[in-house]
């Protein structure tokens, strides 16, 4: 009975939106933004990425069609084309290519009556408050191909929102959630420039001896995706919802999310040694590992439960942000084990803006704490273990109406590296903007950043949007 109740209550929404939106007047707006970008490592090349400069070019189309304040369409179809690197097809979605990506970051209609909104359709979620690292922003799966510009991947999602002066209530399903999509096998963003030997000991022999060496690594490292694991039904009936209250100088907002975690468990599954000869009385071995390495993705279920805040205390404005995972899991034994285990992740940080002269600067910092149960690999592609102990800051000049820069710093006090960014951006007249950007990676190679120190860049881009 309550089911039936329930969807005539729906119908009927629907019905009645549809029907005032028939009296109202229907207006479109269709936009382009478009950005080329040259890309030179600075570094040089990393096998098997031998292309130094790269030439990437992104077009999004933003489409709106409203009816009066009731009815809304919108679209952003999506097409990047990066056709130099070397990372070409992921074989585990042959449909994705990394030379020429395509997608709809939104493609949903929105209804809306009496401070209630349902979206229906394809879109993205941003939640949370911080910058950089933000705990609660959990619900999108990400683009991993080049990890330091992730970007969401949209899922069909049902969404539900109403809105008072003091108080805003979301909720949202999600049936399908797309998986995340990793770096290529042939990725420069996969580690290849990691430790080169590793010692061992202690590995008893039948009679008692023991034996100690060093395994040798290549330096030509070959990746081979094996087939993913989807645990548990992930990526099904994804769920969450939110409130934010809205207080006088301050906001709050509670947050839970259950559903596919957005960095699947990537995991070694197998590595081959070069065949050596043990000698009777032998204590001492040198063992070389053979280039080819073989992952998988395992892509797991995850509760979060998590809050957030921003407070203008004076000119200063804080945020901050907590947030508690849990890895949701029937399984035992080996497969369990190499899944995270749950961990709780903390961010705050402050800004301030300045007046300088006629235009403003903007300092900001921001410290993370994250308590994870389980050690440091190298397999992951998120670059999200920096933040478990760090530190960042950044300056935002904006001189004047043409120009603008923006430097910033993320220390690893953990793990000892460093991330730095550095951009200028010049607008050249309404709509046509230019920025020269570049990324410095330092650490030593067992360290997620110093894992890819490699990967140093200078960016020069052209965006325009009309």
């Amino acid at each position: 009975m309550g089911l039936m109740m329930a969807r005539f209550f729906v119908v009927g929404f629907f019905f009645c939106l549809l029907g005032s939106a028939a009296r109202g007047e229907w207006k479109a707006s269709v936009n382009a933004d478009a950005t080329i970008e040259g890309m030179d490592w600075t570094n040089g090349s990393l096998s098997p990425d031998n292309h130094v400069i790269r030439d990437i070019f992104t077009l999004k189309i933003p489409t709106t069609i409203k009816n009066g304040r009731t009815l809304k369409f919108r679209f952003l179809p999506l097409v990047q084309a990066d056709p130099e690197t070397a990372s070409r097809t992921d074989p585990q979605h042959p449909d994705r290519n990394e030379r020429v990506y395509w997608d709809f970051q939104e493609a949903y209609m929105q209804l809306s009556a009496n401070s209630w909104t349902l979206q229906l359709g394809m879109n993205v979620q941003s939640w949370g408050d911080t910058d950089v690292f933000n705990p609660l922003d959990v619900v999108n799966s990400r683009r991993y191909y080049d990890p330091l510009r992730a970007e969401k991947i949209d899922a069909g999602t049902v969404l539900l929102k109403k809105e008072w002066e003091k108080l805003f209530v979301e909720l949202l399903y999600i049936p399908i959630q797309p998986e995340t999509l990793l770096p290529g096998e042939q990725s420069r963003w996969l580690p290849r420039d990691i430790y080169k030997s590793r010692s061992f000991e202690g590995q008893p022999f039948t009679n008692g001896t023991t034996l100690s060496g060093v395994v040798n690594l290549p330096s030509n490292l070959r990746y081979h995706y094996g087939s993913v694991a989807v645990l548990n039904a992930a990526d099904r009936d994804n769920i969450g919802g939110r409130v934010k209250f809205r207080l006088p100088g301050f906001d709050w907002t509670l947050a839970g999310f259950q559903g596919a975690a957005n960095s699947p468990a990537v995991n070694l599954t197998n590595i081959s040694l070069a065949p050596t000869v043990i000698t009777p009385g032998t204590t001492s071995l040198d063992l070389t590992v053979l280039p080819d390495v073989y992952l998988q993705a395992l892509y797991f279920k995850n509760r979060m439960l998590g809050t957030s805040f921003v407070w203008s205390v004076g000119e200063f404005l804080i945020k901050g942000a907590s947030a508690q995972n849990h890895v949701v899991s029937q399984l035992t034994g080996d497969v369990a084990n190499r899944l995270p285990k749950d961990d709780w992740e903390n961010a705050l940080g402050a800004e301030h803006t300045f007046t300088v002269g006629s235009g403003t600067l903007t300092a900001l910092a921001q410290g993370t704490y994250v308590k994870r149960n389980e050690a440091l690999d190298t397999n992951s592609v998120s670059l999200a273990r920096m933040f478990d102990r760090a530190g960042m800051i950044g300056l935002r000049w904006a001189p004047n109406e043409k120009w603008s820069a923006l430097a910033s710093l993320l220390y690893d006090i953990q793990f000892k590296g460093n991330l730095e960014h550095a951009e200028v951006g010049y607008k050249i007249s309404d709509g046509w903007t230019s920025k020269l950007s570049g990324d410095a990676l330092n650490g030593s190679a067992e360290t997620p950043i110093g894992t890819y120190r490699r990967n140093d860049r200078v960016i020069i881009s052209l965006n325009v949007q009309k």
